[in-house]
C-alpha cells in the first residue's frame, strides 16, 4: 500500500462505538425514533415539504416554550450559536449588556459581548452557584441601566436553577430586554416564556428534549424584535442575522422562504421527532419526570454518603446534579472506571476556580431521566468508590 492510501486507511473503516450511557450535562442519549427520523432521505430546503416541516417545528417550539411569539425559529448551530446571535442582534456599540454571573455561562456571554465592543457589566453572585435574589437584580438594574439583561436559567457548570419569577417585570420597569438561557432548563424545569415576560429565550436540541446537537430553538417577542429593528448599525454577523433567519423561516413575509443558508435539514428532522415525543408525553409531564428523577437520584447519592455543591434543594437543577468529590477520592479515576468498566460517562468540572471545590456533574437529561439509568449509575459509582478506597487501605 502506498503512502497516499495509508493516510486514508482508517477512513475506509466503518465507525464503531460502544453504546454508552451518557449521564453527562449533554448531549444525552437519543431515542431510536429520533435517529430514524434523521436518516430520512434528504430534501431541498426550497421544497414545499420542508417548508411544512419548518412550520411544524415552529409550532412545536412555541408549545415547549409556552409562547405565542411570531418570531420563533431554530438556528442551525449549538446553543452557543443562539447565545451569540442574541448578543449580536440585540446589542451594538453604544448599548449595554448586564450579565448575571453565577457560573460559566454568564462569563461566556460577557466575553462574547466584549469581542463586539459592547459595554459589558458583570454582576457576580456572592458565590459561584449561588442564585441571585430579586432585590439584588433590581439594585443592579437601577445602577447600571442596561439595554439587555442576561440570565442563565439552568447553569450546567454548577447545577444551579436560577429563579426567574419577577425578573421580567423588573426588566419592563427599567426598560431593558430580558435574555434567558434555557439550554438545560427547557423540558427539565417549569418555564413559561409569556407568563414570565421573557423577551428572548433560546435552548438547544441535545439536552432535556433528547434531540440531536446542532440545532438551537429561539423565540423573540415584539419588544425584542423592535430592539433589533431600531439598531443604528448592521448586525455584524451575516449568518446570525436573526432578521435574515426569520425571513428564511417564512416569518417576515408569510408564505415566502428566501434563501439565507442551507439549514441542517436532517438534524431538523431529528428535532421535529424529538419535539413530537415531548408533545406525546406532555411538556409538564416531562418536567415532572425530571423532578421525580432528581428526588430519586439525590436520595440514592445521599445514601452513599455523598453531598451536593448546591446546598438548597429548590435551587438545584432537576437535570444535572453537582456531586462533591470526597476528599479521599480521585475524581478522574472514578470517571475513567465508570467509562471503561461500566460504559457510563459522567461530567467533570467546567469551572476553573480555586475557590470552588471539586465536583462531578452528573446529568439525567431527557431519555435518561428514569429509575433504570439512575440506579445503574449509582450502583457503578458506589462500586467505584468502594474499590478505590479498598485499594488505598491495602497500600
Amino acid at each position: 500500500m502506498n503512502k497516499k492510501n495509508k493516510e486514508g486507511q482508517t477512513l475506509m473503516e466503518s465507525l464503531k462505538f460502544h453504546d454508552k450511557l451518557l449521564m453527562i450535562p449533554g448531549p444525552t442519549n437519543i431515542h431510536p425514533r429520533v435517529l430514524k427520523a434523521m436518516s430520512t432521505p434528504i430534501i431541498s430546503m426550497t421544497d414545499k415539504q420542508f417548508f411544512k416541516v419548518m412550520g411544524e417545528i415552529q409550532e412545536g417550539v412555541r408549545y415547549l416554550m409556552k409562547t405565542k411569539n411570531h418570531w420563533t425559529m431554530v438556528l442551525s448551530g449549538t446553543g452557543t450559536s443562539a447565545m451569540e446571535a442574541s448578543i449580536c442582534n440585540l446589542l451594538e456599540p453604544g448599548r449595554r449588556l448586564m450579565s448575571l454571573v453565577s457560573g460559566y455561562w454568564g462569563e461566556r456571554v460577557a466575553n462574547m459581548a466584549e469581542r463586539m465592543n459592547i459595554d459589558t457589566i458583570r454582576v457576580r453572585s456572592r458565590k459561584m452557584g449561588m442564585p441571585f435574589m430579586l432585590h439584588e437584580i433590581e439594585d443592579a438594574l437601577k445602577i447600571n441601566r442596561p439595554d439587555v439583561l442576561y440570565v442563565c436559567h439552568g447553569d450546567s457548570s454548577t447545577g444551579l436553577l436560577q429563579p426567574l419569577e419577577g425578573i421580567g417585570n423588573l426588566c419592563r420597569k427599567y426598560d431593558c430586554i430580558l435574555l434567558v438561557d434555557g439550554v438545560v432548563s427547557l423540558g427539565s424545569a417549569p418555564l413559561n416564556m409569556d407568563q414570565l415576560n421573557i423577551d428572548v429565550l433560546y435552548s438547544a436540541g441535545q439536552k432535556a428534549l433528547s434531540g440531536p446537537p446542532g440545532v438551537a430553538p429561539i423565540s423573540l417577542n415584539d419588544r425584542a424584535v423592535e430592539k433589533i429593528r431600531t439598531r443604528k448599525t448592521s448586525v455584524p454577523s451575516f449568518y446570525m442575522d436573526l432578521t435574515l433567519v426569520a425571513r428564511s423561516w417564512g416569518i417576515v413575509e408569510h408564505g415566502k422562504f428566501p434563501y439565507h443558508y442551507t439549514p441542517a435539514i436532517n438534524t431538523l428532522f431529528g428535532l421535529r421527532e424529538a419535539i413530537a415525543m415531548v408533545i406525546e408525553e406532555g411538556i409538564d409531564q416531562l418536567v415532572r419526570r425530571h423532578q421525580k428523577s432528581q428526588i430519586l437520584f439525590e436520595s440514592m447519592l445521599q445514601q452513599m454518603g455523598l453531598s451536593f455543591y448546591i446546598n438548597q434543594a429548590n435551587h438545584r437543577l432537576s437535570a444535572i446534579i453537582s456531586v462533591l468529590v470526597p476528599n479521599d477520592i480521585d475524581a478522574v479515576r472514578v470517571m475513567r472506571y465508570l467509562d471503561e468498566e461500566h460504559k457510563i460517562l459522567i461530567g467533570g468540572p467546567l469551572l476553573v476556580d480555586s475557590n470552588v471545590p471539586k465536583f462531578w456533574r452528573i446529568g439525567f437529561l431527557g431519555t435518561n431521566a428514569n429509575p433504570k439509568s439512575i440506579s445503574r449509575t449509582c450502583q457503578a459509582l458506589s462500586k467505584a468508590l468502594s474499590e478505590q478506597r479498598a485499594l488505598k487501605s491495602r497500600l
